[in-house]
């Protein structure tokens, strides 16, 4: 069931960006309007009204953001939170210092919205793993820059 939060992260989300939450599944509309999701892990919640993301420039959902700049977030994390957050993005940096082939978007959260099941409990999130320590390093420089801006 959906229940409407309002127009800003509450202190719970604020709480899970700033922890890192793991995986969220970000949703665009593409040129025919037709949706278009992918994962991404590397966001950041600056205060209650705006979120920033690092996007590799050549994906589609950054094509889709430049074009339109509609977005929609899935949050699903452990502790039973299933959030949905709506806004509009714009682009924040072109490339980002940490990585050249990437750039920040920032949200601008218009809706948040809680979408818990009666049916079931969310027990945990979409889990990752960096694949050495190289990509560790690159992650924690990623999430530097985003918080700086």
């Amino acid at each position: 069931m959906s229940v409407f939060l309002g127009t800003e992260l509450d202190l719970g989300l604020l709480d899970r960006f700033d922890k890192r939450i793991s995986t969220v599944v970000i949703a665009t509309l593409d040129s025919k309007q037709q949706p278009h999701t992918a994962p991404f892990n590397y966001l950041v919640a600056c205060d209650a009204k705006h979120i920033r993301v690092a996007i590799e420039r050549n994906q589609q959902t950054f094509n889709n953001l430049m074009a339109n700049g509609k977005i929609s977030l899935a949050v699903l994390e452990e502790g039973d939170l299933a959030f949905s957050i709506k806004g509009d993005t714009r682009l924040y940096r072109e490339q980002m210092l940490a990585d050249a082939g990437m750039a920040i978007m920032e949200i601008e959260v218009a809706e948040v919205r809680k979408n818990n099941s009666t049916a079931y409990f969310v027990t945990q999130g979409i889990r990752i793993r960096h694949k050495n320590e190289l990509v560790l390093l690159a992650s924690k420089k990623i999430f530097q820059e985003l918080k700086q801006g």
